[in-house]
């Protein structure tokens, strides 16, 4: 990947975001712009990123629900290359705070869509999630729709704007084994939803990897590499058997699952085709053909945060299938 690009992380400080930051401070980036509300872990990667020497970092802390705010550090900087990691992301608080998860993922993303349009050679790409497909859950209906505005927002005059969609990244913030670590340190009985689960399962390194390899591409959608599906039970074998843990000797809470989340996930739409390519040592998948929603309409339902209203809307743009 070329370095010499000025390079804007809307979602700097979280983990994926954050994550790349590291990969392109160290690949010498000339400009790399972060922007977070998370004022506190902000701070924590600008110290950790000095003092391994790097000092390129430009930091904002802000709400990219501000489109003010948000034109100006795009007018001063007009980034050539942006990721929208910026997202609610947790199934759980999506089922419990409809509307604000419904608005905060869509207008951010319109936002930067809106700001980035000054520049319209700049490439842009968005990082979304296999809850996206046939959605269940708030969070992955919102994101499905984010995959929507990112396709068809300003479409004539911007061919430049990628997604790309993977599924469950080891060590991000909130995931399982994040919990199961802190459980297991803490000597609590490791939570566990349903041992039947079905998730795919890639380390953040190499999730990272697969995303900056796709900035050469041309603009479409594209599925990261995810290797095999393991069950809860597999993955909860693996956490303990690398702990040094016997799972016969250590308590588990099975809790069952929650409202939104699926069974198994899914990659694909069924209406969706796909073409194989190589990216450096894997292979990824162009995605054609994918459906498209009303994202404005639930925009437009987010407006009073009001989320019996929001969720009503979100039931009928995807027919019903949101819990």
């Amino acid at each position: 990947m070329r370095t010499d690009k000025v390079t804007l992380i809307a979602g700097g400080a979280g983990s994926i975001g954050s994550a790349l930051a590291e990969r392109l401070a160290h690949a010498g980036s000339n400009d790399l712009i972060l922007v977070d509300k998370d004022e506190n872990r902000l701070e924590y990667l600008r110290l950790r990123l000095a003092e391994a020497g790097f000092d390129n970092l430009i930091l904002y802390v802000a709400d990219l629900r501000n489109l003010s705010h948000v034109n100006r550090i795009f007018a001063k900087h007009t980034p050539d290359l942006v990721f929208n990691c910026a997202a609610h992301k947790h199934v759980v608080s999506g089922q419990r705070n409809v509307a604000e998860t419904t608005r905060n993922n869509l207008l951010t993303t319109l936002n930067l869509l809106k700001a980035r349009h000054r520049n319209q050679e700049s490439k842009f790409i968005h990082i979304s999630t296999d809850k996206a497909v046939e959605p269940t859950s708030v969070m992955g209906a919102s994101k499905m729709l984010c995959e929507c505005m990112v396709r068809h927002e300003f479409p004539k005059t911007s061919k430049a704007n990628s997604i790309v969609r993977f599924g469950n990244v080891k060590g991000t913030q909130g995931s399982v084994l994040e919990i199961w670590k802190r459980q297991l340190a803490e000597k609590k009985p490791l939570s566990v939803t349903d041992l039947s689960m079905k998730r795919y399962m890639m380390s953040i390194d190499d999730a990272c990897s697969q995303i900056m390899r796709l900035v050469g591409f041309e603009s479409g959608t594209y599925l990261l590499d995810m290797g095999p599906m393991f069950t809860v039970k597999e993955m909860l074998a693996s956490f303990l058997k690398e702990s040094e843990v016997d799972l016969l000797d250590y308590k588990v809470n099975i809790m069952g699952g929650k409202p939104g989340e699926k069974k198994v996930e899914s990659l694909y739409w069924p209406s969706e085709s796909f073409q194989s390519i190589k990216a450096g040592n894997n292979m990824v998948n162009q995605v054609f053909d994918s459906p498209r929603f009303d994202y404005d309409r639930a925009l437009k339902a987010s407006e009073g945060f009001d989320d019996e209203y929001t969720l009503k809307a979100l039931k009928s743009i995807f027919g019903g299938s949101i819990a």
